[in-house]
């Protein structure tokens, strides 16, 4: 019989989350349903306490409570991440100091992170397509307005991004055909920029969002599923707390391709679960923070994704 595995899910704040469709309360739920013990983490709470006897991180961790998923977990005890043999950091982007410093605590704690804390801490998610070649459409990630200005010029339709975000927070068209237009992109960069001081993404405007955009998800390098997200009519962006669709997909040849290529970058790099955003070919967007969507793409695919995820996490370390 399988050694039971004892998992830490660490989000945002329990009142934050979209407890129905929450990715990572469906796999916490799925871990309790093959047995294992799943509990659940504020970020907040993280912490390290020193003393003249040395140091020792130590956060508040409740048993998760089984059954309905709105239920808040059993009160919490103060533990260490070392009590557990997966740590799945999944806090949401932003990635800044709030979500990066007890992450560097639990480093220093030596937990066992999912997904690997360096990449978590190093890699940028809007620019890790850059990574492999010929799939990232034309792109540049800058603070300065010039530079950034003869690239909106040049391709006349951009979409701008924020590094940091996810969930299209702050994504844009801008165009750059008239001088009205420069100058509202000028002032959307300068607000992307804080004044121009910290880099910004633009990338070209690719037209076939208009069809939707594949999404795929991966598990230890492995396609698991796709799906099509579809943009907000009127709009070029997906939204799902908006009310963008999923439907089922397939993928084409190029696509199928791309895939293995994407497959081959994540075994590299160890990230053992990611979601990656196709528009005609191109790889638009990568999320391995905490990638998403699985009780949505469960409902329209009829099948159970998140029982092969929860194995293979389950798994000891090098099995």
């Amino acid at each position: 019989m399988p050694k039971k595995a004892s998992f830490l899910w660490i989000t945002d704040p329990w009142e934050t989350l979209d407890h129905a469709r929450d990715t990572t309360l469906r796999l916490a739920h799925e871990a309790l349903a093959q047995g294992h013990e799943s509990y659940w983490c504020d970020v907040r709470s993280i912490r390290l306490e020193a003393s003249a006897d040395g140091c020792e991180v130590r956060l508040e961790a409740a048993p998760i409570a089984p059954g309905d998923v709105t239920k808040r977990p059993f009160p919490a005890q103060v533990m260490t991440s070392k009590r557990f043999s997966s740590v799945q950091y999944r806090v949401d982007p932003p990635v800044d100091l709030a979500y990066l410093h007890p992450l560097s605590l639990l480093v220093l704690a030596g937990a066992r992170v999912v997904n690997p804390a360096v990449i978590l801490m190093t890699h940028n998610e809007k620019i890790e397509a850059g990574f492999i070649p010929g799939l990232m459409p034309e792109t540049i990630a800058a603070s300065q307005w010039d530079a950034l200005s003869r690239f909106g010029k040049q391709h006349s339709k951009c979409v701008l991004k924020p590094m940091h975000e996810a969930q299209s927070k702050g994504v844009k068209l801008l165009s750059w055909t008239t001088p009205a237009e420069v100058e509202q992109s000028r002032q959307a960069l300068s607000e992307a920029t804080d004044s121009f001081q910290r880099p910004a993404l633009l990338q070209r405007y690719i037209a076939g969002i208009e069809q939707g955009e594949q999404r795929l998800w991966f598990l230890d390098g492995k396609l698991l599923a796709c799906v099509r997200k579809m943009p907000l009519k009127g709009d070029f962006r997906v939204n799902i707390d908006g009310g963008s669709a999923l439907r089922k997909t397939s993928l084409n040849p190029s696509e199928k391709k791309t895939a293995r290529k994407i497959g081959s970058f994540l075994r590299a790099r160890k990230i053992r679960l990611a979601a990656v955003d196709l528009i005609d070919g191109f790889v638009t967007d990568f999320n391995f923070t905490s990638p998403g969507l699985i009780t949505m793409m469960e409902e329209v695919l009829g099948a159970n994704l998140a029982r092969p995820i929860i194995r293979a996490l389950a798994k000891p370390v090098g099995k």
